[in-house]
């Protein structure tokens, strides 16, 4: 069945957007217990080095400047090797763009239902709990335990969302996504190397976002690398899945073009060029003038005529033939 862009929207804004934001901002995660002597659980509390606000912010600053870049490039490499088709690039990066939100809310969508399902205990709980509980009990599984931090209800709760890394997941697919969107859509042939650094310098982002997260003690290394899987998975899913069908025929359109435009040695950007027979064949005109004074009853001179009579329809042969 095809999907219409109208029907994105909506589906967009009410099947995906709403429980994002209703599970971000009031989900509840699952209480699980902690044994009272885990180390893992006991590193102090630090501020975030990329908060949440700043990480989507970026994120989206990012991708806008990729698709941009990748246009900007594409239109200086191909200016002489395609046709000017502002319409169809515009609606072929909006029709990106859209699958791209798309699969950022999904992420988002999995990252906080497995969040709020799991429940588990970030590296610095203990310092930002401080929980209150039986001490009989150790060294044995705690499940019955008050906090008695001073932070505020929402750091509690987001101290019991730590698997999985939703920074490493974003940044990740940002990363993955726009990997499959340069290799497919960049078509440059001054430099060779610069589709594999711009992929490179995404991965690289994205897999130092996931490492500060376990410095900033917020996040367990298997809950990083459980981001990154999503993320990537994500990314191929949402572009096999949606970005191939909606944008195919603009690829291959845009592809056949540069193919058959390629194969013509030199570069016109106007679309307009003389055939190389009428820059090589002299003048009709000229041709019967020279035949005049050369010789009008000679059989080669019958002979040009009647070929240049053949290949020129429109000037018919005047000389005298006796």
């Amino acid at each position: 069945m095809k999907v219409h862009h109208k029907n994105w929207v909506y589906v967009l804004m009410n099947y995906v957007s709403l429980p994002v934001l209703y599970l971000f901002l009031y989900g509840k995660p699952y209480q699980t217990g902690f044994f009272c002597d885990d180390e893992t659980l006991s590193y102090p509390s630090r501020p975030d080095t990329v908060s949440t606000p700043v990480l989507v912010a970026a994120g989206f600053s990012l991708s806008v400047l990729l698709v941009v870049l990748v246009e900007v490039l594409n239109c200086l490499d191909n200016k002489c090797r395609r046709p000017c088709q502002r319409a169809s690039d515009i609606l072929y990066c909006m029709k990106s763009y859209c699958v791209f939100l798309i699969g950022f809310l999904i992420q988002e969508l999995v990252v906080d239902v497995v969040k709020n399902k799991m429940g588990v205990l970030r590296p610095n709980f203990f310092d930002v709990c401080k929980p209150q509980f039986n001490r009989t009990l150790c060294p044995g599984h705690i499940r019955e335990y008050t906090c008695m931090g001073t932070d505020t209800d929402k750091e509690l709760r987001s101290s019991r969302q730590s698997f999985p890394s939703g920074h490493s997941a974003l940044s990740m697919y940002i990363a993955a996504y726009f990997c499959i969107y340069i290799q497919t859509r960049l078509w440059i042939r001054f430099s060779r190397l610069l589709k594999f650094f711009l992929q490179f310098g995404l991965v690289l982002i994205a897999i130092l976002c996931g490492l500060g997260r376990i410095k900033d003690n917020k996040h367990h290394p298997y809950d990083v690398i459980t981001g990154f899987i999503l993320g990537i998975t994500v990314a191929v899913f949402v572009h096999v899945m949606i970005g191939m069908k909606i944008v195919k025929t603009s690829v291959n359109k845009d592809r056949t073009t540069l193919q058959m435009l390629d194969k013509s040695p030199d570069c016109c950007c106007t679309c307009e060029q003389t055939s190389d027979l009428e820059q090589q064949t002299p003048s009709p005109l000229l041709q019967n003038e020279y035949l005049q004074e050369t010789g009008r009853n000679s059989s080669s001179a019958k002979l040009v005529m009647l070929q240049n009579d053949e290949r020129n329809m429109l000037v018919p042969v005047t000389s005298e033939i006796i």
